[in-house]
């Protein structure tokens, strides 16, 4: 069933993705990030703003995880320990080179004050699931 079929609701399709809970939201504060693993793939869940944000740990330009530098919080951005290649933590996108290839986003919600990332895209592959 996709989206724009006849007599779907765009709504219930959000519910059919699955979700991994991570930690307690009141654990991670604002500016703070937490590297996470889910099923062996590298998870960075950062709060920015009020909001949570889960992005792949890996830089695209060298696979180098973007926990070890951490997030600065006056641009919105990941920042690679490596070689200083940013990535905007709300789209993934590279932003400062020599990064030039997006990282992973997925969607986060709060469920009874827990934080769960949504199994999405890499994450679905993992579970055999489309």
């Amino acid at each position: 069933m996709q989206a724009n079929d006849p007599g779907t609701n765009v709504n219930d399709l959000a519910f059919r993705v699955r979700h991994a809970r991570v930690l307690r939201a009141d654990e991670l504060r604002d500016g703070e990030l937490v590297p996470v693993e889910i099923d062996g793939t590298p998870v960075v869940l950062v709060r920015h703003g009020g909001e949570f944000f889960a992005v792949q740990n890996n830089c695209s330009h060298r696979d180098f995880p973007l926990s070890e530098a951490g997030f600065d919080p006056r641009d919105g951005v990941l920042v690679c320990a490596w070689h200083g290649g940013c990535f905007n933590v709300r789209t993934g996108e590279a932003v400062v080179p020599p990064a030039i290839d997006p990282v992973e986003t997925f969607p986060v919600r709060i469920t009874d004050g827990w934080v769960e990332i949504g199994l999405t895209g890499s994450l679905a592959r993992d579970r055999g699931a489309a």
